[in-house]
C-alpha cells in the first residue's frame, strides 16, 4: 500500500509514530492532529455537503453534531434549505474552487446526481479528505475501480449512501441464512414499483432557459454538452442515461443489501435482460434482468452454489404462485425480495424491512441465531454518525463502515453492467462478464446492435404503418464507452 508524503515523512508515518511514541494515549489534542488527516475522537469534523438540496439535506442534518463549514451547489435555490439551515457555513456553487479554498475540511458528503460522483470523491481523497457519497457510489465500472483504489491508497474513509447496510434488519436476515435455516440459495427474486418519474422518453425537442440560480455548466460536470430544460434537474435527472441509472440505481442499493450480505456476491459473470421499448437517451419503462453469480466459498454451516438473481422495475413482478403463504405484493407494496432456498424462504421490504421466514409453507418466528456482524449503534439512523465515528480512528484501530466503497463494489459493479445489458439486448444472448477484466467477452469487435423506435402510426393508402427507425451502432465500442467513460474537455479524467 503507497503512502501520501509531505515532504520526507509520510502523515501516515508521522501520526504512527507519535502514537507509539505516547504509549497508552490515544487521544492526541486537536492542535497536534490538525493538518494532518487524522482526527482525534474528542473532537469534531469539518465537513462539507456538496449537493445539498435533497438528499444532501437530511445527510448532513444527521451529522448535525459536526462542523457543517462549507455547502455548495450548482442551483442556489434548490440549495437554500441547507444554507439556511447551516447559515455561518461558507457557500459555494463549483466543488473545486470549495476545496481549493477551504484548507480546514476533514470529510465531504457527496449528494449529487450520479454522474458527478466519481469527479468529487476522487478530488477530496486525493486530498486526503474521508467522503460519503449517495449511492450508487458511481456512473461507471471504472470509476467505482477507481474510487476503491484511491480510498484504499490515501487511507481515507469511506460510506455510500445506503443507510440499511447500517441497519440490524440486513445482519438478522444474512445471520438467519448462514445458520442454515432455508437451507441452500440459488435463486433470489427482487422487484420495485420504482420508477416514480417519467421514463421511456426521448430528449425535449425545444430547450428553454436556464433558471437564473442553476449553474447548468457545473450541473452538466464531466458528460457531454445538453442544452437545459426542467425535465433533468432537480428532480428528473435519474431517468436520464446520461445523469442517472434509472430505478436500479435509485433503489437497488437499498433493495440488494441485504442480498449481497447474506450470499457474499462478487460481481456477477452472466447477465441477460430484456425491457419496454428502448432508446439511448433515458432508461426504459420497466425491465428485467437475470444475473447468474458463481458458487463461493462454503460457511460453516452452509453451502454457497451458484445463485441467479432477478430483477423487475417498473410494475414487473415475479411470478412465484402458491410458494407463499400470504400475498407477496400486498405485503410488500413498494418493492421487495424473496431468497428461495432449498428448505424454505426468507421474504423482506426495502433494506431488509419486515423479514419473513417461512418454513413448510407457513411463517414462523425467525430462530435465534449467533451475531456474527457487529451491530452499529442507532442502527439505519446511525449510518452517517457511524462513518464520522470511523473517519475520527486512527488507521491502526479503526472499524470501518458498513457501507465503504470497497465493500459495496460488488453491488454497484452489478447494478451498472445490469444497465448496460438492458441497452445491449438487441443481441438476444447472455451476455458473459469478466470483472477482472471490466469486459464483456462474448462481444466481437464486429458486432452491432441495434435500437428501433417507434415513431408512431401513420396511413398509407388507406393501411395503417408504423413509422420505425433503427439506429444501429458498433457493441463493444458503445459498452466500452459506458464502462470507461471518456469526459468532456476541461474535465480530468479520473
Amino acid at each position: 500500500m503507497s503512502d501520501i508524503s509531505n515532504g520526507q515523512t509520510s502523515r501516515r508515518d508521522f501520526v504512527k509514530t507519535s502514537l507509539l511514541g505516547l504509549g497508552a494515549i490515544t487521544i492526541l489534542p486537536s492542535k497536534v492532529i490538525s493538518g494532518l488527516g487524522h482526527i482525534a475522537p474528542s473532537d469534531k469534523l469539518n465537513i462539507a455537503g456538496v449537493g445539498i438540496g435533497g438528499r444532501g439535506f437530511r445527510n448532513l442534518n444527521n451529522l448535525k453534531n459536526e462542523n457543517i463549514v462549507a455547502l455548495c451547489d450548482v442551483d442556489a435555490e434548490y440549495g437554500e434549505k441547507s444554507f439556511r439551515r447551516w447559515g455561518a457555513a461558507n457557500k459555494y456553487t463549483d466543488f473545486r474552487v470549495m476545496l481549493d479554498k477551504e484548507n480546514s475540511l476533514d470529510a465531504l458528503v457527496i449528494a449529487t446526481p450520479d454522474h458527478t460522483h466519481a469527479v468529487i470523491a476522487m478530488m477530496a481523497m486525493k486530498l486526503q479528505k474521508h467522503v460519503f457519497v449517495q449511492t450508487p457510489a458511481a456512473h461507471a465500472v471504472f470509476e467505482i475501480r477507481r474510487m476503491v483504489e484511491t480510498a484504499r491508497v490515501y487511507d481515507v474513509v469511506s460510506q455510500c449512501g445506503n443507510q440499511g447496510a447500517s441497519g440490524d434488519n440486513t445482519r438478522d436476515i444474512a445471520e438467519i441464512i448462514w445458520s442454515g435455516a432455508i437451507g441452500e440459495v440459488r435463486e433470489v427474486h427482487a422487484w420495485t414499483s420504482e420508477p416514480q418519474w417519467k421514463q421511456g422518453v426521448r430528449y425535449p425537442e425545444k430547450p428553454e432557459s436556464e433558471p437564473r440560480t442553476l449553474n447548468w455548466e457545473l450541473f452538466l460536470g464531466p458528460t457531454e454538452y445538453i442544452p437545459y430544460h426542467p425535465v433533468y434537474t432537480p428532480y428528473g435527472w435519474r431517468a436520464w442515461w446520461k445523469f442517472g441509472n434509472g430505478a436500479p440505481g435509485a433503489i437497488g442499493p437499498h433493495l440488494l443489501e441485504p442480498v449481497f450480505r447474506a450470499l457474499k456476491l462478487n460481481a456477477p459473470v452472466e447477465i441477460e435482460a430484456s425491457s419496454t421499448a428502448l432508446n439511448l437517451e433515458s432508461a426504459p419503462v420497466a425491465q428485467k434482468i437475470r444475473f447468474h453469480f458463481e458458487r463461493r466459498k462454503n460457511l460453516p454451516q452452509l453451502a454457497m452454489p451458484a445463485v441467479n438473481l432477478y430483477w423487475y422495475d417498473g410494475g414487473l413482478k415475479p411470478e412465484l404462485p402458491g410458494m407463499l403463504p400470504f400475498n407477496l405484493f400486498e405485503t410488500y407494496f413498494g418493492g421487495g425480495v424473496v431468497f428461495i432456498g432449498s428448505d424454505g424462504f426468507i421474504c423482506c421490504g426495502v433494506e431488509g424491512d419486515n423479514y419473513k421466514l417461512i418454513l413448510n409453507n407457513k411463517e414462523i418466528v425467525p430462530p435465534i441465531t449467533e451475531r456474527i456482524i457487529h451491530r452499529v449503534d442507532g442502527s439505519v439512523l446511525g449510518h452517517e454518525a457511524d462513518w464520522a465515528r470511523a473517519c475520527k480512528e486512527s488507521t491502526n484501530n479503526r472499524l470501518n463502515p458498513s457501507a465503504s466503497f470497497e465493500s459495496q463494489a460488488a453491488l454497484n459493479e452489478t447494478i451498472l453492467t445490469g444497465n448496460i445489458a438492458v441497452r445491449l439486448q438487441s443481441f438476444g444472448r447472455v451476455l458473459k462478464w469478466d470483472s477482472a477484466q471490466m469486459k464483456f467477452t462474448n462481444i466481437d469487435p464486429y458486432d452491432e446492435i441495434a435500437i428501433s423506435e417507434n415513431k408512431g402510426l401513420f396511413i398509407e393508402n388507406g393501411i395503417p404503418k408504423f413509422n420505425i427507425s433503427e439506429k444501429r451502432t458498433n457493441a463493444l465500442h458503445f459498452a466500452d464507452q459506458l464502462i470507461r467513460p471518456i469526459y468532456r474537455e476541461g474535465w480530468q479524467q479520473i
